[in-house]
């Protein structure tokens, strides 16, 4: 597996800083003449769902294809305030853009257009969320905005987007997202491998491993990376040694369809990443 080069996509970019999300790309990508159902802003509950009124009715909305950090995590705040601010007196539309209505806990899937605008494209052009990978219309377009975004370091993506940067060094070498057999009869072989390319000891104490999804998050105990090691995270259980850590979850970690490995530092920084596709 080979780390996955970025898609140079037309996104009708604007300028922009490094940093933060007012001055990040906008994205004209998914744009069509939406034909879905009116609504109107009721609150932004989180940076990727909402409730709306429409019809005459309630409605919780999850924006597909997007996934933003929860409240307590790095950039959670922000990617909240940045969804309010995009739909805030805007004329909504409700867009449909996969075969399954609702998600498992009741909230609508679907494209949220504001004023014309795609505003799930919109949330990772500004680096707000991240790619949440699956089968949607336009699943291939967010990957590869979500791509542009981490690369240039937008949003979450900053490296000091949440506080001080931990000491660089720390670097994804490898993903096994689909060994041999069962998924979960063989969480001892699914597993990422991280090496320390720096000149000093790092001290990952702290830090995390997670997936795209808001449920999958590894912390790391007291463990020092020399200089030049690498240290393997599988995720089944076991005894841990300086170099393989156990998860010890309960259900394979890693989707075979698609996923992003995020390490994060302490504070919450993005250190580094890997995307893959589950065809390669």
């Amino acid at each position: 597996m080979t780390r996955r080069v970025a898609i140079v996509v037309s996104l009708a970019l604007g300028a922009a800083a490094c940093t933060g999300t007012s001055d990040a790309p906008k994205t004209q990508a998914a744009q069509e003449n939406p034909t879905g159902t009116a609504a109107t802003l009721a609150r932004v509950l989180d940076g990727d769902s909402i409730e709306v009124e429409s019809d005459g009715r309630l409605l919780e909305v999850r924006l597909i294809g997007i996934n933003a950090p929860e409240g307590d995590e790095c950039f959670g705040d922000r990617s909240r305030r940045a969804l309010l601010d995009v739909l805030t007196d805007a004329e909504l539309e409700l867009v449909a853009g996969t075969d399954a209505e609702s998600d498992r806990y009741g909230r609508l899937l679907r494209y949220v257009y504001a004023n014309g605008e795609n505003v799930n494209g919109r949330m990772l052009a500004e680096g707000n969320a991240v790619t949440l990978q699956g089968d949607h219309r336009y699943a291939r377009e967010f990957v590869a905005i979500g791509d542009a975004a981490a690369n240039g370091a937008y949003g979450m993506w900053a490296p000091d987007a949440c506080g001080p940067p931990p000491p660089p060094g720390a670097t994804i070498v490898d993903v096994e997202f689909n060994p041999p057999g069962p998924d979960d009869e063989r969480l001892d072989a699914e597993s990422v491998t991280i090496g320390n390319e720096s000149t000093t000891t790092l001290d990952l104490s702290g830090w995390t491993l997670r997936d795209e999804s808001s449920q999958n998050r590894y912390v790391f105990g007291a463990f020092a990376l020399a200089q030049g090691d690498r240290v393997t995270v599988r995720s089944g259980c076991g005894t841990d040694t300086a170099r393989v850590l156990h998860w010890c979850a309960d259900r394979s970690v890693w989707s075979n369809g698609g996923d992003t490995v995020i390490l994060q530092g302490p504070n919450g920084n993005v250190v580094d990443r890997w995307t893959y596709r589950g065809d390669g």
